[in-house]
């Protein structure tokens, strides 16, 4: 079985409303030769990872991954796991 995780500091989080119903994004920042700055958006689908996520924690999230009109689109798969706080 494949697994892939997503491992950073959390740039910022976000939340997002459409009819009635929140949607919570975190964001990291990566650097690639290729492309530069990128920004990776995960969307958090467990309720408790939503109420614990902070700015500035490191961790490391499971992800899917989806592909619409060549844009790629994770989602949270599995619990979030927190390997550094570093908020305080």
């Amino acid at each position: 079985m494949t697994s892939i995780t997503i491992n950073g500091k959390v740039m910022t989080k976000l939340e997002k409303k459409f009819e009635d119903t929140v949607t919570t994004y975190v964001q990291f920042l990566m650097e690639s030769e290729s492309k530069g700055m990128e920004i990776l958006r995960v969307k958090i689908t467990d309720n408790e990872d939503v109420l614990k996520l902070e700015k500035n924690s490191i961790v490391s999230i499971p992800v899917s991954i989806s592909a619409v009109n060549g844009n790629l689109y994770y989602s949270q798969v599995d619990l979030v796991k927190y390997l550094k706080d570093t908020a305080k």
